[in-house]
């Protein structure tokens, strides 16, 4: 359930800091390194306790950047003409980066539970919580590249091929983050109907984007081929009428 929430709290903050992120989006990135201090730091539990107890799931577990970062995803494959993709789109990259800059709750929250368990060795440890370290430091690793290059300082000063090809790791984060999650979960997932509902979403977000993707490939790559077409056609219908 806090799953769904976080989706429509991912979808209902983007549109509501749209304004901001188009004209002044460094205003909003300090408003959100804001939140991540003072989250970490416990000021936020000690001046507004009730708060700090409702946004735990959503800033601890990550279920919010998660989200953000889902809404970020499937705005590249939604329709042209859909009113979310046209509305949000222009703020894609800074929506990536807010949530990139809200995930540093969840990996300082839980950095010092990984770290405990790599300081007293793997050899004591579940099968599940070696599986979720490994594939959290790739996760790690590919969204400080993918943040870094989404600063527009960093893009200046990039090729344009150079930087279109290090964004292609979008894929491998997403669906990596996402298994992070489900192999988090799945030992719950057997005795709580929550834990087994969360990853079914999990899942079945990142095989509905797959389809999608694969879908929007195929139509783009039929459509070039399809103009290519008509360009030759056009061509030898013209040369036939020269003299």
């Amino acid at each position: 359930m806090d799953l769904i929430i976080a989706l429509v709290a991912a979808a209902v903050l983007a549109a509501c800091l749209r304004p901001l992120l188009m004209r002044h989006a460094s205003i909003a990135y300090v408003a959100v390194v804001a939140v991540d201090l003072l989250f970490l730091s416990g000021a936020l539990g000690s001046v507004l306790p009730d708060l700090q107890r409702e946004l735990l799931p959503f800033l601890r577990k990550g279920l919010l950047p998660y989200a953000l970062f889902a809404l970020v995803m499937y705005l590249g494959v939604l329709p042209e003409a859909s009113r979310v993709r046209r509305l949000l789109m222009p703020v894609r990259g800074q929506l990536s980066l807010v949530a990139a800059l809200l995930a540093a709750c969840h990996v300082g929250s839980y950095a010092p539970v990984y770290l405990g368990v790599a300081l007293k060795g793997f050899g004591s440890a579940e099968a599940t919580t070696i599986a979720s370290l490994c594939l959290a430091a790739v996760v790690l690793c590919l969204l400080i590249v993918l943040s870094v290059t989404s600063l527009v300082t960093v893009r200046h000063h990039m090729a344009g091929n150079a930087w279109r090809t290090v964004q292609k790791l979008a894929y491998p984060f997403f669906a990596l983050a996402t298994l992070h999650a489900v192999v988090l979960l799945l030992p719950a997932s057997a005795t709580r109907p929550n834990a087994a509902l969360s990853v079914s979403i999990y899942v079945g977000l990142l095989s509905c984007y797959a389809i999608l993707r694969i879908a929007r490939w195929a139509s783009s790559t039929y459509g070039n081929r399809t103009a290519s077409a008509r360009s030759v056609d056009d061509g030898q219908q013209q040369s036939c009428v020269l003299p």
